[in-house]
């Protein structure tokens, strides 16, 4: 390819721009382009987008959403507007005041097993912060008795929270709300890498990486990501099962507050406290990361994006296919330094199949 330049229409230059609209789809409060881009010729200082870039921004730590029935916005009914409705078991839940900075107060049911993060999340949705990019859950500050509650895993009851009280509220903005704009360059990307898994079935055949079976992603096609040199060596990356060598996971992650496959799949026996930790889930199976990534529109056509990682699992929690209930395991990894992105994969998808 030496230095010859692309020219609008090449099939090379639409490669490029179809990881752009995947990219901005999966990074949240980012709008990444391509210099082909008209917005492009606008910017009087380009950002290019960088694999440490985009790991803050696509590895980013995730949790199961708490139950929705834990912490819920009070609606007095019509009838009796004074007092709060009940369960169906009959008994009031503690309710609480949640208090804003624009002098707005709105009241909260509180289960007794409900966390920080249960009431911050409660907050995000019934409030319809969740709409804008330039919010997330992780933003909101919670203040009570003039002490603020930092640890999102402790209960609220703990917190000294009882039937009455009313906790501060403050929402802040993502740090340079607005989108900002990336550029992503061909050199981003590791094209001898790339491998077009759309009309692959490899079902009664067996990969590994890392000791661990290896699903590629058939049916899609994995635009690779130049990561040779970026850590201290390369072994993480074999095919061979050297030693150093990491398995294979893949992670859907949407804007709407980066859950990513931990979204859904957890009933009311499972949500209990740290039952699987904080931390950055995701699983070796491309077909259940898929389904909770979001869709996006490219010139027409919908398109899903997962991406495709490896992972240190000595440092990381295996949850059973049986417990996840989602037909195969997860993987939660506390630090994202051992859960590298190395491959976009990318698959178009009919309208019907999405909704």
């Amino acid at each position: 390819m030496g230095n010859a330049q692309s020219t609008p229409g090449d099939p090379e230059d639409a490669s490029l721009d179809l990881v752009a609209a995947a990219l901005t789809n999966m990074m949240p409060g980012s709008k990444v382009i391509t210099k082909n881009d008209p917005l492009y010729s606008t910017l009087s200082n380009p950002q290019l987008l960088t694999y440490k870039i985009l790991s803050k921004n696509v590895i980013v730590e995730s949790r199961p959403e708490p139950d929705p029935g834990i912490v819920v916005e009070q609606v007095y009914c019509a009838i009796c507007r004074s007092a709060p409705c009940r369960t169906d078991q009959g008994r009031p839940d503690t309710i609480i005041t949640v208090q804003f900075l624009n002098g707005q107060s709105h009241k909260f049911s509180v289960d007794p097993r409900a966390t920080v993060y249960g009431l911050k999340w409660s907050i995000f949705k019934s409030k319809g912060f969740d709409e804008y990019s330039q919010y997330d859950v992780n933003n909101i500050v919670l203040t009570f008795g003039r002490k603020e509650l930092n640890d999102d895993d402790r209960l609220l009851t703990n917190c000294g929270i009882k039937d009455g009280s009313t906790v501060q509220c403050a929402v802040k903005l993502r740090e340079g709300a607005g989108p900002t704009i990336l550029v992503l360059d061909g050199k981003f990307l590791d094209p001898d890498y790339n491998f077009d898994f759309t009309h692959i079935n490899d079902t009664g055949t067996e990969h590994k990486r890392g000791g661990h079976i290896y699903k590629h992603p058939c049916g899609w096609k994995r635009m690779a990501i130049k990561v040779t040199g970026q850590y201290e060596d390369d072994d993480w990356l074999g095919c061979f099962g050297l030693p150093g060598e990491w398995p294979v996971s893949y992670h859907g992650t949407a804007k709407e507050g980066v859950e990513g496959i931990t979204k859904e799949g957890y009933d009311e026996t499972k949500l209990i406290r740290n039952l699987h930790g904080a931390g950055h889930y995701s699983t070796p199976d491309i077909g259940v990361a898929a389904g909770y990534a979001t869709s996006f529109l490219y010139r027409g056509k919908w398109y899903k994006a997962v991406m495709q990682n490896r992972v240190n699992l000595e440092n990381t929690t295996i949850v059973p296919k049986e417990e996840t209930g989602a037909g195969a395991e997860y993987y939660v990894t506390p630090s994202s330094d051992d859960l590298r992105a190395y491959g976009i994969c990318i698959k178009e998808f009919e309208l019907c199949s999405i909704m």
